[in-house]
């Protein structure tokens, strides 16, 4: 089946959305990886939060890497993508939330996510909630980490979280932006009130089995990506709205395998050589996007695309 994007012609894109890339390659320093990318022009590094996926080595430790990442770095904005909900506590997150955005000296911003890799959880011994209890736990969670990430006090109690808790330091921080990833209908209305960024995850449709299905990712269309963001709107027609992407930028043939497993649908764009995954990229403005969040397969499309998309 040929490509949408294989068949556009060439167009100049006169408003560039925010771009933001994901460290999550264990094998690559985060302070050589950091400077690299922000000498490259990358307005936000963020790291991502796993231990291990099925398409992925090992990964970084979160925070470690945030730090390393905040310390060699003057401009882009650091950020997490995402901190994963079944593991991490919102309060132990909301400390080093603010810890971070000391060190960064006011460039950090917080994302947070309701997880959704069931392998990682069954290989350290924790259970893997049903999806109405991911959802459930991560709407408590962003009500947790509202006020703690003020430095204000939290009593909460609810059905996941039951919190009463002094505010967490360092003291004097200013509150780093909470961002969410959401995709569902129940994540959309229950956590977006509570954020100062949206990040919409077309694929999470695909994740909701506790892996990532591309076969149910591929049938993920343009209208659904319009429909997730309008969504968005309804609840919350102030707030940024950003978007999170999978994808890689190569000629090779697990590339194109890639692409043709998602056929016609909104991710196959975002899968082939690297001058049409970049126009694919810039494109996302015209949705009113304001930041589009890159998660590469490969990490070596991150060199490929950078001079497309700064240059």
């Amino acid at each position: 089946m040929a490509r949408r994007s294989a068949r556009r012609r060439r167009v100049e894109v006169t408003v560039r959305p925010q771009l933001a890339v994901t460290y999550s390659l264990a094998d690559n320093h985060p302070s050589e990886w950091a400077r690299r990318r922000e000498d490259q022009g990358w307005d936000c590094l963020s790291v991502t939060d796993h231990l291990v996926t099925d398409y992925r080595p090992p990964f970084p430790h979160l925070w470690v890497s945030a730090g390393a990442i905040a310390a060699v770095t003057s401009r882009a904005t650091v950020a997490t993508a995402f901190v994963n909900g079944v593991f991490r506590h919102p309060a132990d997150t909301a400390q080093a939330a603010r810890q971070l955005q000391q060190v960064s000296n006011g460039r950090f911003e917080l994302g947070v996510g309701a997880g959704w890799y069931e392998a990682e959880m069954t290989a350290i011994g924790l259970p893997w909630p049903e999806p109405g209890a991911r959802a459930g736990a991560f709407a408590e969670a962003v009500q947790v980490l509202r006020p703690l990430l003020a430095g204000e006090p939290c009593r909460f109690d609810g059905r996941y979280y039951s919190i009463d808790l002094p505010a967490v330091g360092p003291a004097d921080v200013a509150p780093p932006p909470l961002i969410a990833s959401v995709g569902g209908p129940r994540t959309t209305r229950e956590v977006t009130p509570y954020l100062d960024r949206v990040e919409v995850k077309p694929a999470a449709a695909a994740t909701r089995g506790g892996t990532l299905d591309w076969d149910v990712y591929a049938t993920v269309t343009d209208d659904d990506v319009d429909d997730l963001l309008a969504r968005v709107r309804r609840v919350r027609n102030d707030v940024a709205v950003d978007i999170f992407i999978i994808c890689n930028a190569a000629d090779d043939a697990v590339t194109k395998q890639r692409a043709e497993q998602l056929g016609e649908g909104f991710a196959a764009q975002f899968f082939g050589p690297a001058p049409a995954v970049a126009e694919s990229i810039l494109r996302l403005a015209e949705r009113g996007v304001g930041r589009v969040t890159l998660a590469m397969l490969d990490p070596t499309s991150i060199d490929r695309l950078a001079p497309l998309l700064f240059g």
